[in-house]
């Protein structure tokens, strides 16, 4: 995993500087998290490394990509295709990376929308992306998540979540099932816990 490790900084050398800053504070985060949680620290930073490796693509090139791949778009990706640009990334980093582990990709995958039965590493990743210390300044609700991030990935992910959808709903932006359906699940998971 050494060798994927430094071709994806070499990539980052690639990026816009703001994108390449911002993975870089997103690894960082997913280091602290993993050692806090006792999540594979070599995984948790990888995941990180490839989480944005197209984020610099346009929308355009992105519905491209998933032309390429042969993805089946939802709804939500057609009206917003920056929500794909995690998954897009997933047979790149496989293919050209020699990225092979499942749940890593898996991470990568899911770090954008969420989704239903994600790993402790996907939570991870998910959380680490939104609490980075440059979110956290602009956004004061990145702060609850940060704090609960610390004990509970769930709770972190939950309030996330519930915050974002808020937002969604507000400005009219789409949601992806994918997002409606982990927090469904977060929220049966946290009922059936309680009683």
């Amino acid at each position: 995993m050494r060798d994927a490790e430094e071709r994806l900084r070499a990539a980052l050398m690639k990026v816009p500087s703001g994108l390449a800053e911002h993975v870089l504070r997103v690894v960082d985060e997913a280091t602290r998290l993993a050692v806090i949680h006792g999540i594979d620290v070599e995984a948790a930073r990888i995941a990180a490394l490839g989480h944005d490796l197209l984020r610099a693509h346009s929308g355009a090139r992105l519905l491209g990509i998933a032309e390429e791949q042969g993805r089946v778009l939802d709804v939500a990706e057609r009206l917003e295709p920056v929500l794909m640009h995690g998954p897009l990334a997933v047979p790149i980093l496989r293919e050209q990376y020699g990225l092979a582990d499942a749940d890593m990709l898996g991470a990568v995958a899911t770090y954008t929308t969420a989704a239903p039965g994600m790993s402790r590493l996907q939570k991870l990743l998910f959380v680490a992306d939104k609490i980075e210390p440059h979110k956290l300044e602009r956004r004061e609700p990145m702060r609850r998540v940060y704090e609960l991030a610390e004990e509970d990935l769930d709770a972190a992910m939950a309030a996330y979540l519930d915050h974002h959808i808020v937002v969604a709903l507000e400005r009219r932006w789409p949601l992806h099932p994918h997002t409606v359906a982990a927090r469904n699940e977060l929220l049966a998971d946290e009922r059936s816990a309680s009683t």
